[in-house]
């Protein structure tokens, strides 16, 4: 008999701010996402994971401002 599967309780973080769809939004939701991390305390700052979540939404939002245009919108 196997022992019982025990789920850690987990509570949800979120936060959303809207940005322009420019360079400089990217930016920004860099800049945020790295600021909110620090408050939240997940991942700790200057850590490797800080930096790979950090350059994952700088790399999301910037992918989102270069290709994620309608044409005439």
């Amino acid at each position: 008999m196997s022992a019982p599967y025990l789920q850690v309780p987990t509570s949800a973080r979120t936060f959303a701010q809207r940005f322009s769809a420019t360079r400089r939004g990217a930016r920004l939701a860099r800049l945020l996402a790295a600021r909110q991390l620090i408050e939240w305390g997940l991942p700790p700052p200057g850590t490797r994971l800080c930096e790979a979540v950090t350059l994952t939404v700088a790399e999301l939002c910037a992918n989102a401002v270069l290709r994620g245009r309608v044409p005439g919108a």
